[in-house]
């Protein structure tokens, strides 16, 4: 059961830095139940829109709805007048990110970008706790 206290500070706490990003992922999601997204909110002011919207029905590696999934969060970006988004990939049982995370991690980071939307980060939930995801990380794994 996450922390309400917590999570209670964190989402009227602006989120300038990664590790901003980390613990407020890390209290949104409490700890991996299923393989899903979810996809954070932030105003102008790094502030946590009280909207998350949580996608479980993703299919295993990304496919051409990807960019249906980016079009859905750009529409409510508008809708909600969202300045950037976070994508935090729910993964239980896992410790690191895998190829086909990473799969994902790049496709929605192409999608979000061509569509506009600002990305301000990615994150994985697993076991092991929430840690931010590098692209950089993955270029280093694949030389």
């Amino acid at each position: 059961m996450p922390d309400t206290d917590t999570l209670d500070r964190l989402i009227r706490t602006p989120v300038r830095t990664d590790d901003d990003v980390v613990q407020l992922v890390a209290a949104l999601v409490d700890r991996p139940v299923r393989r899903q997204c979810w996809v954070v909110f932030l105003d102008e002011l790094g502030m946590s829109i009280p909207f998350l919207l949580p996608i479980a029905d993703l299919p295993y590696q990304p496919d051409e709805h990807v960019n249906d999934f980016a079009s859905l969060i750009s529409e409510i970006v508008g809708q909600l007048g969202a300045v950037d988004v976070v994508l935090a990939w729910e993964r239980p049982g896992v410790d690191r990110v895998h190829p086909v995370d990473w799969e994902w991690v790049d496709a929605c980071a192409c999608a979000l970008d061509e569509h506009a939307i600002r990305l301000r980060a990615q994150v994985i939930v697993h076991d092991g706790g929430a840690a931010m995801i590098e692209l950089d990380e993955h270029d280093q794994e694949v030389a």
